[in-house]
This record gives structure tokens, sequence and C-alpha cells, in this order.
């Protein structure tokens, strides 16, 4: 069994897909999309009717549990979300009272069961980004069903990502390795002095990988 070598983890709309691209791209880290079998198009029928959020995250949560076993066949995979940021979609949609009691505790259950056989990553980067530029990609980008989701449900999901690194340290250990990179700026894609300073920092946690002399 091997290791996933990187998770990036942020926000919708913070950057995340940008970042992985541009690891890969640069360092040859093979890239595993987020995706999602979603025959029912549960989905889709989540943004119209709120009570399909408990299937919906059932089938995210199992799909990226699977990604996540096979990323970590061999050490070459980074990894675009993973079952953390899924627990943190979960525990927002009960509070907002998208689940009942009964429902969370079967997802728990299922989560708890799962995370017994996930690897912590080699490195994991959190993508940050202001609340207001997030807003103006999620319109920019123009797909309607984030758009039509309104201002303060993607309100409510930055605010549940603040505290992410303490969860994830919460779930798999303190000595978790991390990076947390702000993309508040657009513009950082286009700069190069600011990329390959980003890359430095990436490449010091794989020593094996990139000769550091």
């Amino acid at each position: 069994m091997g290791q996933i070598q990187i998770i990036v983890e942020g926000m919708t709309a913070s950057g995340k897909s940008t970042i992985v691209d541009l690891i890969s791209q640069r360092l040859g880290f093979k890239i595993m999309p987020e995706e999602f079998r979603d025959p029912l198009d549960l989905l889709s029928r989540f943004h119209h009717e709120t009570r399909w959020a408990f299937p919906m995250q059932l089938n995210f949560l199992v799909t990226r549990f699977a990604q996540y076993l096979c990323a970590s066949e061999e050490n070459d995979f980074i990894l675009d979300r993973s079952i953390f940021g899924d627990k943190v979609y979960a525990m927002l949609y009960y509070r907002k009272g998208y689940f009942k009691d009964s429902q969370l505790g079967c997802y728990l259950t299922l989560y708890d069961s799962l995370l017994r056989y996930v690897k912590n990553p080699k490195l994991l980067i959190l993508v940050k980004c202001p609340f207001d530029e997030i807003m103006r990609r999620i319109h920019d980008r123009g797909r309607q069903d984030e758009i039509d989701a309104g201002e303060e449900y993607w309100r409510s999901l930055y605010d549940a990502y603040v505290p992410f690194l303490d969860f994830v340290k919460s779930e798999i250990g303190s000595d978790l390795n991390y990076l947390e990179l702000d993309l508040a700026d657009p513009k950082f894609i286009e700069t190069p002095e600011r990329i390959e300073k980003f890359l430095d920092d990436v490449k010091k946690f794989f020593p094996e990988r990139f000769n550091q002399n």
C-alpha cells in the first residue's frame, strides 16, 4: 500500500483546482480529480430540495473514500478534496436542519468506520480566499446551481471551513504536515516568483523526491 502524497482542500471557488493543476504540471504528481458517481443526479436534486442532502452526502462520502483508496495504491497522487472536507459539508447540513439526528448518526458511523482505513497524506494544502472574492468567482464562472444556492449558503460554508485545520488534526493527529496558501489575489498564477516560492515550499516536504541541494 502506498500513500497519498498531497491533498488540496478548501472552499468551493477558492482555487483548489488551479493549485492541483499547477503542482501536477510542475512537480509531476498524478491527479486524482474531484469526481462523483452520481447516477441518481442527487446533487441537482439537492439544489432543488434539501431533503436529498443525506443520500447525496452518503454517496459523496463513499465515492471520496474509494478515490482515496485508489490514490493510495502508489506514492504518486495529488487529491482534489478528501473525505475530511466531506464531513465539513455533512455537519453544516445537519446544523441547517437538512439531516435528522438519526441520519447524522448513520453518516458518522460510516465516516468513522471508513476513517480507520485512511492513511495520513504526506502533505495537506489548505487554500484560502476572502469571501467576497469567492462570491465574485462563483458568479464569474456562471454555474447556475452554484449561483442559485445563494450568498447565505456560501457564507455558512465559508464559516464552516474556518476551523478546518484544527478539525483535520483532531481526526488524524496533530502531526499533520500542512501548508496554508492565500489565493486572495487572482493574479497569483500569473506571478512567476510567487509560484516558484510556493513550489519550493511544497518540495521541502518531499526530500526523497526532490534533491534539496
